[in-house]
């Protein structure tokens, strides 16, 4: 009776956890309710998905503007910082990334750090834009900004963003409950899915 060679089976090694929650903050104020509701966000987020939350991790872009701004002619100091953010924000898993709403839009402190970001910085990054504004109507301006922007520096944005309006900020335990629960899932499963293929280890 001929001899039948099985192949080994192929275990896939399982996906690396916890991840990497970094923040960005593009309100041009230093220690903003923006700030702080951007770290709010993240820290539950981090929470839900079990990686541990950590302060040295949220990059206030107020810190940085005049590196932003000035470009190659910013001290060397401020140069290296900036460089630092950038590293930080382009080797996240999920980005929670928050502004305030300046004249229906997102604000230019944002967008020229954005704009110094390489091409394709974002990508196998889970982004979570975080917008807060003044009135009902303006709500919905920058999230919707933002995505454009982030789809060509390669992001994910598989949720809808975290919309606050300032009186939202004095209950926001409560509001960002709501969107924890029904969206901290799809974060899990997408940067899971977008976490780079390991060689297959060979059953033993």
């Amino acid at each position: 009776m001929p001899t039948v060679a099985f192949e080994p089976r192929i275990v896939p090694d399982p996906p690396v956890w916890p991840q990497s929650v970094v923040t960005v903050v593009g309100n041009p104020r230093a220690g903003s309710r923006t700030a702080a509701a951007a770290a709010s966000v993240a820290e539950l987020l981090a929470s839900e998905l079990g990686t541990p939350y950590r302060m040295d991790e949220l990059v206030d872009l107020v810190t940085f503007a005049p590196a932003i701004f000035q470009g190659e002619s910013a001290s060397e100091e401020d140069r290296a910082a900036l460089d630092n953010a950038i590293d930080l924000a382009s080797s996240a898993s999920v980005l929670v990334l928050a502004t305030p709403v300046y004249r229906g839009s997102y604000t230019g402190l944002l967008k020229s750090f954005l704009d110094v970001l390489p091409p394709q910085a974002l990508a196998g990054s889970v982004v979570v834009p975080v917008t807060v504004s003044a009135a009902p109507s303006h709500k919905l301006l920058a999230d919707l900004h933002i995505r454009p922007v982030l789809a060509e520096l390669g992001a994910s944005v598989p949720t809808p963003g975290v919309v606050l309006e300032e009186r939202d900020l004095e209950d926001l335990q409560i509001v960002l409950s709501g969107w924890i629960r029904h969206n901290a899932g799809l974060v899990q499963a997408t940067t899971i899915a977008l976490q780079p293929v390991a060689e297959p280890t060979p059953a033993q």
